[in-house]
């Protein structure tokens, strides 16, 4: 019985870790290959959306395009067949073959992915003339196939996440002739299988088609990936030993595969709910922003749209209205909010959370939304997406991982499940990912996939992201997407640049905009390509309620604003202090919080805290700031924060104090000042206008000079220094305030912007701060450079040659104009027993919960190792929580150089020196 069956059936794909465990010893390999081909033909066979839009761009019919997709995904462990790959894995039986390679497995450096490619070189004449058998193509027409069948092959086999480097000589010596056979009478019977038809343009060497071929192998790379991970599953793909032909186990495959694709919800469609109006869907009346979005007409073709307006004017609800009815059209399917820091993205998944299901007409099932990050407010109704069971049985080498752990990885980690789930809020980094040359990149494209990205903030990205956010822009327009971009002062030549950016890709005569006056605030600008007004601009005023006048004073030393805030509690009245960097921060809290009655009443929020405890400072600040804080929480109340409190934060104090910073960021901060409505005594009262008195805001800042010294600020603001290097920028800013006395808002906005980074307001910089200035004009141009240099090159296509070495994406970008490295610190401690447990304990999110991002340079390669004898403690834990293998992790109490309070934060310790 056994010779009845070809030799590839004794080669295993997958194996168990534990032979005690149910269920067969291993997985043959041609069912594993099967498996992964079945989940791409029922994903694509289901995905109208998808397959049409692929298919339709490469003019191959869909069936034939599902069929051929889903015959080289059935190829793209063919270094699998390897002897060497083989020999990882042997019981007792006789089934298998008896492998006798030459060199042992390398899964650092010949992975079965790389070894796939000497297979693929070997067969791929073959395979091309099977294909073809009976055509009547020439010696010509088959080499010019072996292009578009190439690079279809690098997306199969580069499904681990990045491109595979080619094969060398001696590589040969990981095989035997008999895996060579093996593997050739596997192509063949799979060709017999799917039976897959080329279309006349593949066999033409037409440059264009090829291009486009190139363009999309970024997608199909993303499908690989993911089809791989759902086909790795044991759960859905139970491992079958015995043998049986091709087509009645693809047959059963199909069957596993089109379950395990709905219950993961990405073959089922959510259908949307008319939207009918903003008063309808929030349930209050638009602000003029909001009722330009509801009315706007709105196309089936890629938009931009760049919306412009003051702190606190409803931005957020006029994306998601635009959003709404983007869906509605049949353009968009989800969308991805991406905030600029993940301090505050609690705050907004909260309000979306709260709307997007009424986006989608009422199911049993409901679409997933999932937080970038942690998961204490995840509702129950929110079901998370789940991409495998989360069990892993299989392992055969420690440097050569599955396709499941990879999986476990990569969505231990939710600021990069919310990518691919329909509804997903994280900050702007990980989207911009899908641009760089990292591991799983191609994911994060699949996972933008018909979506609308809405970034909040667009302002706070240097040159850097800027650079990466046009070639995420370019990228989206191309597979069919729109982007709203959100943004209280936004200059007026990065708007210029966004709209030449979107219709250049689009390839589209360049409109530029016409609204350029300092009255042209607040302001929508549309664009849409193709369309009789391509570029549409459409001013109105703000809601009258963030429409104020803030009178602007100067205090330049400590001690002057912990006297001006005493004053003020002391009085009844709630404080704000910004400060600029957490150090500052710390350093105030430390002085000013004993010299007030109650120094529980100083509360101090910066991004130096475990989320638990960032969450726990959260709810304390909105209980004391927030819209609906009464009267007597907020009186004789103080927060010293740093810039998370200005992104996203519904808050509102009495008087605020900020550190000098760039007026973008002032004007954001003051957006906090007075924002709700209140009586004198600190009472809310919605409708109504403010009794407070005229708002002021107090600038922390140098003596001001009309000729400052190199020093003028760097001599008594240090850390502001570091943190915005532009004394020029900060000295503009302050002459133009001091000008003006006040802000007046919405008036005063573009007045403000362009004083400071228009190119006429940068050549009034005093001389003593240009050498500063082009110090930091030509970082930003080298960072600008290096992003560019980093970016993905789409016309290559998918291949290990675009843009040289490819990374682990763990790294993050920053935000801001920083050389830093973060990473994700887990916080343990330690019980009365001695017992290892996470900083928080929680059933379901402990890790999150537990988790502190610092500067890799500075704190984390600092911080002191877990002990030796702890090792085996969080060994167990590492079992009982995989994630945890790929986090660094860190015993607070057990460092002599730095700790952490849930009151402080992170911190480091004030050693004293022995005499």
């Amino acid at each position: 019985m056994e010779n009845d069956f070809p030799p590839y059936f004794k080669y295993w794909g997958k194996a168990k870790k534990d032979s005690e465990q149910p269920g067969a010893d291993y997985h043959l390999l041609p069912y594993h290959c099967l498996d992964v081909a079945a989940v791409c033909y029922e994903w694509l066979d289901a995905d109208t959306k998808l397959s049409g839009e692929l298919s339709d761009y490469l003019a191959i019919p869909r069936a034939q395009f599902t069929s051929l997709m889903s015959l080289f995904m059935a190829m793209h462990d063919l270094g699998k067949f390897a002897s060497a790959f083989q020999a990882l894995f042997s019981n007792d039986s006789s089934k298998l073959i008896l492998p006798n390679s030459r060199k042992c497995y390398d899964g650092r450096h010949y992975r079965h992915d790389r070894l796939g490619t000497w297979f693929w070189r070997k067969l791929r004449q073959q395979i091309s003339e099977q294909c073809t058998e009976g055509k009547g193509l020439n010696r010509r027409q088959q080499k010019y196939l072996a292009k578009p069948l190439n690079i279809i092959m690098d997306c199969m086999l580069g499904h681990h996440g990045v491109p595979v480097e080619l094969d060398e000589p001696g590589i040969e010596g990981f095989t035997e002739s008999q895996n060579l056979s093996a593997s050739e009478a596997f192509t063949l019977d799979l060709i017999t299988l799917f039976q897959p038809e080329f279309t006349e343009v593949m066999i033409q060497n037409d440059s264009e088609w090829l291009a486009k071929l190139k363009q999309v192998s970024w997608h199909i790379a993303g499908i690989a990936v993911l089809c791989d991970w759902i086909g790795s599953d044991q759960v859905d793909f139970p491992y079958v030993s015995d043998e049986m032909p091709l087509d009645i186990y693809w047959q059963t495959a199909r069957k596993q595969a089109k379950k395990a694709l709905e219950n993961k919800q990405l073959i089922r469609s959510f259908n949307v709910a008319p939207f009918l109006s903003v008063e309808s869907s929030f349930g209050f009346s638009p602000t003029p922003l909001q009722s330009w979005a509801e009315k706007v007409e709105i196309t089936d073709t890629p938009q931009l749209f760049i919306l412009e307006d003051v702190t606190g004017a409803g931005k957020t609800e006029a994306a998601l209205t635009l959003t709404h009815r983007l869906m509605q059209k049949g353009v968009a399917s989800g969308f991805y909010f991406g905030l600029p820091t993940m301090a505050t993205s609690n705050a907004m998944y909260k309000r979306v959370a709260e709307h997007y299901l009424s986006m989608y007409e009422s199911v049993a099932k409901k679409p997933s939304i999932i937080l970038a990050h942690g998961a204490r407010d995840m509702n129950p109704l929110f079901q998370q997406t789940v991409i495998t069971s989360g069990k892993d049985n299989s392992g055969y080498n420690a440097e050569d991982k599955t396709a499941l752990a990879e999986c476990h990885r990569w969505l231990a980690d939710s600021r990069k499940k919310a990518l691919l789930a329909p509804v997903g809020v994280g900050t702007i980094d990980q989207a911009l990912l899908a641009v760089l040359p990292k591991r799983h990149q191609s994911l994060r494209l699949l996972g933008l996939h018909n979506k609308v990205i809405i970034f909040d903030e667009v302002h706070a990205a240097d040159e850097y992201m800027f650079e990466l956010l046009e070639g995420l822009l370019k990228l989206h327009l191309h597979q069919g997407g729109s982007v709203i971009l959100l943004t209280a002062t936004l200059p007026f030549k990065q708007r210029k640049k966004l709209v030449e950016i979107w219709q250049t890709a689009s390839g589209n005569q360049v409109i530029l905009p016409k609204k350029t006056s300092f009255s042209d605030f607040p302001l929508a600008t549309h664009v849409a390509p193709g369309t009789e007004n391509p570029v549409q601009e459409h001013t109105m005023p703000s809601r009258e309620a963030v429409s104020r006048d803030v009178t602007v004073t100067f205090l330049h030393d400590q001690v002057s604003c912990i006297e001006r805030i005493i004053n003020t509690i002391e009085s009844g009245h709630c404080v704000v202090w910004v400060r600029n960097s957490v150090d500052d921060a710390l350093a105030a809290h430390s002085v000013l919080s004993v010299q007030m009655s109650n120094p529980d009443d100083c509360i101090l929020f910066h991004s130096r805290f475990t989320l638990n405890d960032r969450n726990t400072i959260e709810a304390k600040v909105l209980n004391v700031f927030g819209k609906h804080a009464e009267a007597g929480s907020r009186a004789g109340k103080v927060l010293i924060a740093t810039q998370v409190f200005q992104e996203s934060l519904d808050a509102d104090c009495d008087l605020m104090i900020s550190d000098i910073c760039p007026i973008d960021d002032l004007i954001q901060r003051a957006g906090r000042l007075h924002r709700h409505s209140r009586d004198k005594f600190g009472k809310f009262t919605p409708n109504k206008s403010d009794q407070r008195g005229q708002p002021e805001l107090i600038v922390h800042a140098p003596n001001w000079t009309d000729n400052p010294s190199e020093e003028w600020v760097r001599k008594d603001f240090r850390n502001t220094s570091y943190v915005y290097p532009s004394a020029g920028r900060l000295w503009l800013g302050m002459r133009e305030l001091l000008k003006l006395g006040s802000m007046r808002m919405p008036q005063d906005a573009r007045k403000l912007i362009e004083a400071v980074y228009s190119d006429e307001g940068r050549e009034q910089i005093p001389a003593s701060l240009i050498a500063q200035e082009q110090q930091v004009i030509g970082d930003e141009r080298a960072r600008e450079n290096q992003a560019f240099a980093r970016k993905l090159n789409w016309e290559t296509g998918y291949q290990i040659t675009n843009r040289g070495r490819w990374e682990e994406d763990e790294v993050e970008i920053n935000t801001r104009l920083s050389e830093r490295e973060e990473v994700q610190v887990v916080l343990l401690n330690l019980d009365k027993q001695g017992q290892l447990n996470f900083w928080c304990e929680h059933k379901q999110h402990a890790i999150q919960l537990s988790t502190l991002k610092l500067a890799r340079n500075k704190y984390a390669d600092n911080l002191s190792p877990v002990p030796e004898n702890y090792q085996a403690q969080l060994e167990q834990l590492q079992t009982k929580y995989p994630a945890l293998k790929f986090t660094q992790c860190w015993i607070p109490e057990q460092d002599e150089r730095f700790g952490y309070s849930p009151v402080s934060g992170f911190n480091q310790k004030i050693i004293k020196e022995g005499l």
